[in-house]
């Protein structure tokens, strides 16, 4: 029962970040406005969690904390590509 818990709180915690990550490419913010990094911060913050919580549900048959998990990993990976590649080369 716990693990079902953990599963879905995570993939729930993994579609806020990718919402809002999306929300902010599809509706840019203006520049200056406090809601402009919304998304970044919710995966910094959220996707740590959300691993640890996936991590810990995962189990052969739960395919949800699989899918949380890969989740999480692809957006803490985007994140580290943006933050690093995209700011030395193209100067985003």
């Amino acid at each position: 029962m716990i693990k079902r818990i953990l599963s879905i709180l995570s993939l729930a915690l993994f579609i806020l970040a990718s919402f809002a990550i999306l929300y902010s490419i599809v509706f840019p913010f203006k520049a200056g406005d406090p809601l402009q990094g919304i998304g970044y911060i919710l995966v910094i913050v959220t996707s740590p969690v959300g691993l640890l919580a996936a991590a810990s549900a995962l189990s052969r048959r739960n395919k949800i904390a699989l899918m949380a998990f890969i989740g999480h990993s692809t957006l803490l990976l985007l994140l580290f590509l943006y933050m690093t590649v995209g700011y030395l080369i193209f100067g985003v």
